[in-house]
C-alpha cells in the first residue's frame, strides 16, 4: 500500500542561506552599576523588565542604509548559554513594550566602594522609587520559523550569535544602535521560572 502523507499541524520551515540576522531589542532596568575611578562607567547589572520584544533586520554591507522594519514579539522560551543569551523562542505579540521614560538620569539609593575590581571600584544602585532603564540590543540568526494550521507566524526560532551587545537609554532610535555604547554579556542567572533574572555586563574598548 501506498504510504499516507501526514501534514504537520506546526509545519516548520528552516532558514536557509537567505538574510537571516535580526536584532533583539529587550527593556531592561539597572540594577547596578560599577564606575571607575575617571568616573565612567564600568561593569552593569540589568535586569529584565518585560519578555516583549522589538525584532528588527539586520543591516547589511549590501544596504545602502538599514532597514527600520519591526515587529513586536513576546519570549516564549529561553536557554541561556554560557555567558550568551543562547537560544529564544519568540510568538507573535500585540503588546507594546512597557513604557520607558526618556531621561538620562535618575536617582541613587547608595554609592558604596566595591573590593577586588580596582578597574572599577564604585557601586552605584538606582533608587527603587525611580526606574533606570535602558534598551539592550542583541544580534541573533533566525534557525527555523513555525507556521499554525491557518499559515500563521506561530512561533521564531533564534541563536545569539554575540556576546557584544549595544546599550542606550530609552527614546534613542534604532539607527542609533551602531553608535551605541557596546558591552560583553558575561553572565546570565535563570530564575526558576525560566526567565532571565539577571545579566552581567561589561564595557567594551572602542577601537582607535
Amino acid at each position: 500500500m501506498p504510504e499516507t502523507l501526514q501534514t504537520p499541524t506546526d509545519p516548520v520551515i528552516r532558514a536557509g542561506g537567505m538574510h537571516t540576522a535580526v536584532e533583539i531589542t529587550l527593556s531592561c532596568e539597572i540594577a547596578s552599576m560599577q564606575l571607575t575611578p575617571a568616573f565612567k562607567v564600568g561593569a552593569l547589572q540589568l535586569r529584565p523588565i518585560s519578555k516583549v520584544v522589538t525584532m528588527r533586520l539586520a543591516s547589511s554591507p549590501q544596504q545602502q542604509a538599514p532597514m527600520n522594519l519591526q515587529a513586536n514579539f513576546e519570549i516564549a522560551k529561553i536557554q541561556a548559554a554560557s555567558g550568551s543569551l543562547g537560544q529564544l523562542r519568540l510568538n507573535p505579540s500585540q503588546q507594546q513594550r512597557p513604557a520607558t521614560l526618556a531621561t538620562p538620569s535618575f536617582n541613587i539609593s547608595s554609592l558604596q566602594l566595591v573590593s577586588g575590581f580596582e578597574s572599577a571600584p564604585l557601586q552605584l544602585t538606582p533608587s527603587h522609587q525611580t526606574q533606570a532603564s535602558v534598551h539592550l540590543t542583541a544580534a541573533f540568526q533566525i534557525t527555523s520559523v513555525e507556521f499554525s494550521p491557518t499559515f500563521e507566524i506561530a512561533g521564531i526560532i533564534l541563536n545569539s550569535t554575540s556576546k557584544t551587545v549595544a546599550v542606550q537609554l530609552p527614546g534613542a532610535g534604532a539607527s542609533s544602535v551602531e553608535n551605541a555604547p557596546m558591552f560583553e554579556i558575561t553572565n546570565v542567572q535563570m530564575a526558576s521560572n525560566g526567565e532571565i533574572a539577571m545579566m552581567q555586563l561589561n564595557p567594551v574598548a572602542k577601537r582607535a
